[in-house]
């Protein structure tokens, strides 16, 4: 029942977000893009929100304070098509990378035009190529960016492979990769056979910035791996974090009782 309640809930925030999306679609039209681009920002980053609130989610962020002024390429891994949402709630203002069968959900998909997400079919290369070079462009205009470097969600603990196609893009104009660890999102429905969504926790664990700027061919050839191998640090920093806070939430709440 939680998961077709959710559904409902959705619908409904969707219907209600209407009337926003044509005054943004006017301010486009108007010329107004700035205006518009911060406006959908705002509207999109409230429904993310929702979204996890409606499904029971919550969520520890470590971190922020690593993230520099734009433009950044945030490369998280991916455990859930939750980690869309979590990134719209807890990352600075960005677009993303994302499979073409996110773009199919009724409602949704005039919002994330709005926003700007990149498309990608991984069954058509060419594609994938057009969909890269879109999002190298926004990236050089001054925009913060997410790219998923396995390409695919892991559906649990793993990391896959990271791949250093989408890094290239940064390495090219030396903008700065800013890798985060998402631990615990596959839980909220992936792990339930992917139909039932469940309430959950995440831990959001961001590092501080790989300067690409001057990088040498050597460390530009391993930059997947060195990805990879800071988010397996920030998600084990992330887990400590909040093991410390939970066992002094217990103990004060231990004091207070006495």
């Amino acid at each position: 029942m939680g998961t077709i309640r959710w559904f409902i809930k959705t619908i409904f925030y969707l219907l209600g977000a209407l009337p926003d999306r044509i005054r943004i679609t006017r301010l486009h039209k108007k010329g107004d893009h700035l205006t518009a681009h911060l406006y959908t920002q705002a509207r999109v980053r409230h429904w993310a929100i929702a979204m996890l609130r409606y499904a029971g989610v919550t969520a520890d962020i470590y971190g922020r304070e690593n993230i520099p002024k734009g433009p950044v390429l945030f490369a998280p891994n991916h455990q859930s098509d939750w980690d869309i949402m979590l990134a719209e709630t807890y990352l600075d203002q960005c677009g993303i990378v994302a499979k073409q069968e996110i773009g199919r959900i009724p409602l949704a998909r005039p919002w994330m035009d709005l926003l700007g997400i990149v498309f990608i079919d991984r069954s058509d290369p060419r594609q994938t190529v057009k969909s890269l070079k879109a999002c190298e462009q926004q990236l050089t205009e001054g925009r913060n960016f997410i790219i998923f470097p396995e390409g695919t969600r892991s559906k649990g603990e793993e990391l896959g492979e990271f791949r250093t196609g989408a890094l290239r893009i940064a390495l090219r104009h030396g903008i700065p990769i800013i890798p985060v660890s998402i631990d615990g999102s596959y839980k909220i429905m992936e792990a339930n056979h992917g139909k039932w969504i469940k309430p959950g926790h995440v831990i959001m664990t961001i590092q501080p910035p790989i300067e690409t700027a001057g990088m040498d061919k050597a460390a530009q050839k391993q930059i997947g791996e060195t990805v990879r191998a800071s988010i397996l640090d920030a998600r084990e920093t992330g887990r400590r974090l909040y093991a410390e806070k939970t066992d002094n939430t217990e103990l004060t709440e231990g004091e207070n009782r006495k």
